[in-house]
């Protein structure tokens, strides 16, 4: 009997009902696809139908900052030094461009641009939105304005824009205390931590303009504009924020004293600072070289910039807080105080001076051919004597040596609110081992103990050295920001004093005195009615300068200058360092340029207005 699974009747059924359910699992598959679809779809309308509205609207609304306007920076009694002024950019209309290459051609030819330059411009910007226009050229004249105006028909494209620019009035004057603005990087935008600035932003770069960026800045306000699928600008709506201006900035500095310390350098290059000695605050400031920070307010070309970076002369840097320099005899200051503490030497110890001395088999000069002949402390620092100081340092050895300097602030910043400044240095038996991997030599002791060897200091650190010496006491921070000084002034009393007993920093002062008001190596700093003391210093550049006389050596192996002190001497009301690269003996460069701007700053407190200020009347801060 056949089986009934073969005949063509059940053949037929089966194949039927498989068909059937083929039509139901395709019928199940559409349907889940539908309710998917449409529950996505409910999901994408109904649930998220704001947060796509948002996106849309950012497609075709987008957020452009209003830049606000930077404050100003002033002296210590209210007169401006930087300002704001109305700059005219020429700019192109990206969204009503016509053919480019006729465009940039017109504009190069009839304002005196390099095509290559405005096409390396339109390159830079290629990324902006397109309804963003392009400043082509930079801080353009009334003339230029003028052309560009008349011809308004004829290139829709170009247009006038309107901004302000950094001015600085004492150009050179104070450049490295002022700083300038330039763009920021992306490097310095990732260090950055607001959020308010971006690429393209202006900040400060140097100076005070870096130090106090963010508040000079202000913030920026945002309006809202609306574009089309291609980037161009259709219409324009209202702010969403106002911009804030920037804070203005008020300085401790005297403008007069700087004005008057940049004329004294005249060509020569160096570094000066002068601080109020009871407060800290920076009464002038000054590096030469300088630059004028005004070139840096316009489009700086590529070819401007490295002629500046690659000047031997270095005039983008600080020297004053920048520039380590080796002290030299202003050192025997810090020798000095640390043989008497030490009980080494008593004021009446004496060497016999014949103008050279040898120790550990070597044989060391002093600045004096001829010699000194018996000295004791005293006259050692009025005619700084290198003989006197070779052996006493040795006897104190440079442990104890480098111990007394760290208390006066060697290797250590003082602070400053300026950027980049250097520690210094005070080289000792461990920093060699580390540095070189080798011991420490006696003789080494020798040429440190007159500041020469690896010793180093800045010149504000020098400042304030004397500061501390000048007083007996640990001072502020020097600052240049009005309102970091106390209103109430600062209590000496309160100040923690200077690890050195006061007899010793009795007769430190009154060597330091006698060298300036008696015929010591600093008599060209004395003034009329004020007693200044202070310590010159001569840093040798080559060794056969040592006893010859400056005006007989090539002008790049003259020895570095310092002259460093305070004054008056028994009632400190400033304290400065100045230091000249090649200018020779220490009296002989440096001097004449403290006693010019103490001379101004002694002769305003005789006047009505000095008065005023002698009575503690403080600048009242923008």
């Amino acid at each position: 009997m056949a089986d009934y699974r073969d005949r063509k009747e059940y053949r037929d059924y089966y194949e039927e009902q498989q068909l059937v359910r083929r039509m139901r699992a395709v019928w199940v598959v559409f349907a889940a696809a539908f309710l998917l679809y449409a529950g996505n779809f409910w999901y994408l309308q109904i649930v998220r139908s704001g947060q796509y509205l948002e996106l849309a609207d950012n497609n075709r609304i987008r957020r452009v900052a209003a830049q606000p306007l930077r404050g100003m920076i002033y002296d210590r009694y209210g007169r401006l030094m930087v300002k704001n002024r109305v700059s005219f950019n020429v700019l192109l209309n990206r969204d009503k461009t016509g053919e480019e290459g006729l465009l940039l051609s017109t504009l190069a030819r009839d304002l005196g641009m390099e095509g290559s330059v405005l096409k390396e411009r339109l390159r830079a910007h290629h990324k902006r939105p397109q309804f963003m226009p392009v400043i082509l050229k930079e801080d353009v004249d009334l003339a230029e304005v003028a052309f560009l105006e008349a011809r308004r028909g004829d290139f829709p494209e170009f247009a006038v824009g309107v901004e302000p620019k950094r001015q600085y009035p004492l150009g050179p004057v104070a450049a490295h205390l002022l700083g300038y603005l330039g763009e920021i990087s992306e490097g310095e935008l990732d260090r950055n931590e607001d959020a308010d600035v971006e690429l393209g932003d202006l900040v400060g770069k140097a100076g005070v303009e870096r130090a106090y960026d963010a508040p000079l800045r202000g913030r920026k306000g945002l309006r809202r504009v609306m574009v089309n699928s291609q980037g161009r600008l259709i219409s324009e709506l209202e702010l969403d924020r106002q911009p804030q201006p920037g804070s203005d900035l008020t300085l401790t500095v005297d403008l007069d004293m700087q004005k008057e310390l940049a004329g004294a350098y005249g060509e020569s290059v160096g570094a000066a600072v002068f601080l109020d000695a009871r407060t800290s605050e920076v009464l002038a400031i000054d590096s030469r070289p300088g630059y004028d920070p005004n070139d840096f307010a316009t489009h700086f070309s590529r070819e401007r910039w490295e002629l500046l970076t690659n000047d031997k002369a270095h005039p983008l840097q600080n020297r004053a807080v920048q520039s380590k320099y080796s002290p030299g005899s202003t050192f025997k200051v810090v020798v000095a105080l640390a043989a008497l503490e030490e009980k080494v030497i008593t004021p009446q110890t004496a060497h016999y001076c014949p103008g050279y001395v040898y120790l550990y088999g070597r044989r060391f000069s002093c600045h004096k051919e001829g010699g000194h002949g018996v000295v004791a402390l005293h006259e050692a620092l009025v005619q700084s004597c290198n003989v006197y100081f070779y052996q006493v340092g040795s006897r104190v050895g440079i442990d104890k040596i480098a111990d007394y300097a760290r208390r006066l602030g060697y290797g250590e910043r003082t602070g400053i609110d300026l950027p980049s400044e250097e520690k210094g240095l005070m080289p000792d038996p461990e920093w060699k081992r580390r540095v070189a991997n080798q011991p420490w030599f006696p003789g080494e002791t020798v040429s440190v103990a007159i500041g020469q060897g690896a010793v180093q200091i800045t010149p504000v650190q020098m400042a304030r050295l004397m500061q501390m010496v000048g007083l007996g006491v640990v001072p502020p921070r020097p600052h240049l920001r009005v309102q970091d000084t106390p209103p109430e002034g600062v209590d000496l009393a309160a100040l923690p004093p200077v690890q050195v007993k006061p007899e010793s920093l009795r007769l430190v002062r009154a060597g330091l005195r006698d060298a300036v008001n008696t015929w010591g190596t600093g008599w060209r700093a004395r003034l009329a009615d004020v007693q200044v003391c202070g310590k010159t210093g001569t840093v040798q550049v080559v060794a056969h300068s040592a006893g010859v006389d400056s005006d007989k050596l090539a002008a790049e192996v003259r020895d570095h200058s310092w002259f460093a002190g305070w004054a008056p001497c028994e009632d400190p009301q400033v304290a400065f360092a100045v230091f000249v690269e090649h200018g020779g003996h220490g009296g002989e460069s440096a001097a004449p340029i403290a006693r010019r701007v103490l001379e101004v700053y002694f002769n305003k407190r005789k006047s009505a207005e000095g008065v005023q200020i002698a009575q503690g009347q403080r600048p009242a801060a923008h």
